[in-house]
């Protein structure tokens, strides 16, 4: 009996690390190759949107964030936040959620952009 246990204990360790290996290969497969990932501040002055697949990535926001922050000096103390929540019941992410820079940031419910538009000036339009 303890055998079959250690067998299935085995199989279940090997299965998580490798999945979290091949990670980036399963979410292609199951999301798509152009994911985003959205951040904003608390009441929606600064959004950004990554597309690591594209080179937006998290260090292109925090210099956006930066020269934002220069040109309006009374927005100085914002935080960013993340709009996306983890999937615990994503096994294969488990690693990126403990180890990638995208989820260091707090988690937020996406709030309506203050300037009624995208981060690209393109009016944004409400759907219903």
């Amino acid at each position: 009996m303890k055998k079959k246990w250690l067998r299935i204990s085995i199989v279940i360790i090997v299965l998580l690390l490798l999945s979290n290996f091949f990670s980036v290969w399963i979410n292609v497969l199951t999301e798509g190759l152009f994911r985003t990932y959205h951040y904003q501040t608390e009441n929606g002055e600064f959004e950004f949107t990554t597309m690591p697949s594209k080179g937006r990535d998290v260090e292109m926001m925090e210099r956006n964030f930066a020269d934002f922050k220069k040109i309006n000096p009374e927005y100085e103390e914002l935080e960013l936040f993340r709009t996306f929540k983890r999937n615990p019941l994503k096994f294969w992410n488990w690693y990126s959620y403990f180890t990638h820079e995208m989820y260091k940031f707090e988690y937020q419910n996406k709030v309506k952009s203050k300037t009624g538009e995208s981060e690209l000036g393109i009016p944004v339009i409400e759907q219903n």
